[in-house]
């Protein structure tokens, strides 16, 4: 495989058209799809301007296929791994915090069944003269994990 084809394989991963590829390298207008179509060299000038406009592009694998097509210690691809990471631990503090204030409102919320359940227990023995019914047998919701 040629490095145009390199060239080709990369601005096709990065969604890049070839006339804005060419327009940031400065190259005339159909040159590169015309060096692809006959599968032309590509120059050392050129090869610079894709090093200057497209950092993450690996240039040693453009010319020779060995390694890998992006740079991995690039800043910009260290920089775009950070903020996903950054945007992940955020959501998850937040949801965490959200799921840690649920918990306690499900715990109020069963503190407050129990309580309404034992009055109406006491209600219908007073109406009734039947004992309370034990909070052991009473329908509580139960947790899932609990």
């Amino acid at each position: 495989m040629k490095p145009i084809e390199r060239i080709a394989i990369y601005i096709h991963f990065k969604k890049i058209s070839p006339h804005a590829f060419e327009k940031k390298i400065e190259l005339s207008n159909g040159y590169f799809s015309k060096q692809l179509k006959h599968l032309g060299s590509v120059g050392s000038d050129i090869l610079i301007k894709i090093h200057l406009a497209y950092p993450d592009a690996d240039i040693l694998w453009i010319l020779t296929g060995e390694g890998q097509m992006l740079k991995e210690d690039n800043p910009l691809v260290q920089q775009v791994h950070s903020n996903i990471v950054e945007d992940f631990t955020n959501k998850y503090s937040t949801e965490n915090k959200k799921l840690k204030h649920l918990e306690y409102d499900f715990d109020k919320l069963q503190t407050s069944l129990r309580d309404k359940e034992k009055i109406i227990g006491l209600y219908e023995f007073m109406l009734n003269g039947n004992p309370p019914i034990s909070s052991s047998s009473s329908s509580v919701v139960k947790r899932m994990d609990a």
